[in-house]
């Protein structure tokens, strides 16, 4: 049987990485819109940098549903 506090931890977890992926792909998206539009060199600038943190939030969302369940994995064998 899974604890309180295991549950609440794992539901966090979900959360957080539900909010980066999230946040990586409004980022995409955004950095998409905008290079259709973009005209001067500061425009293509931004959106290496918007794609650059895309990536770092997508990577941690990645991270984050791996390691839960990997601690999934980890209980379920207990």
């Amino acid at each position: 049987m899974i604890g309180p506090d295991h549950a609440e931890s794992e539901i966090d977890s979900k959360r957080t990485s539900t909010a980066y992926l999230g946040g990586a792909i409004v980022i995409i998206a955004f950095s998409i819109l905008t290079i259709e539009n973009a005209s001067q060199w500061f425009d293509y600038v931004s959106r290496a940098i918007f794609l650059c943190i895309a990536g770092m939030l997508a990577y941690k969302g990645i991270q984050s549903v791996i390691k839960r369940r990997h601690s999934a994995d980890k209980h379920a064998s207990q």
